[in-house]
């Protein structure tokens, strides 16, 4: 394996577990602001799937898409296939819809405790599947 592409893979989970560190810094605060936590609760998925599709050098392009994404991780590891459920492709629309005015949402506290539960099931789940490269 290039260290090149190890490098890149480190950087793509350092980036998700800091989405993961501010979902659970927001998560135990007094005002839990919601469609907050379920945008970085979003990134931190998207990014550890990308990280793992990085070190097995699969292309991805521009996606947001956690369900692109994951069948493109199951196409390497039929493993990911937990994932590939309506809660998770219910996270996508974090990305952008819970950002901006035009298709502001607020999601109930119900869907940020379960975007919460995936992103950090998803966390563990890769890291265990890259354990072998991470610093």
């Amino acid at each position: 394996m290039k260290k090149e592409i190890i490098e890149l893979v480190n950087k793509w989970v350092m980036k998700a577990e800091r989405d993961f560190k501010t979902v659970e810094k927001l998560i135990e605060a007094d005002e839990i602001i919601t469609d907050t936590v379920c945008f970085h609760a979003q990134q931190s998925i998207e990014k550890y799937l990308k990280a793992f599709l990085i070190y097995h050098q699969i292309p991805f392009g521009k996606t947001h898409d956690l369900i692109f994404l994951i069948q493109k991780c199951k196409d390497i590891d039929e493993d990911f296939e937990k994932f590939d459920t309506p809660e998770t492709d219910k996270l996508t629309d974090y990305a952008v819809e819970v950002r901006y005015p035009n298709e502001f949402y607020i999601p109930s506290m119900e869907e940020t405790k379960e975007s919460y539960e995936i992103a950090k099931e998803v966390m563990d789940f890769v890291r265990d599947k890259l354990k072998g490269i991470l610093k």
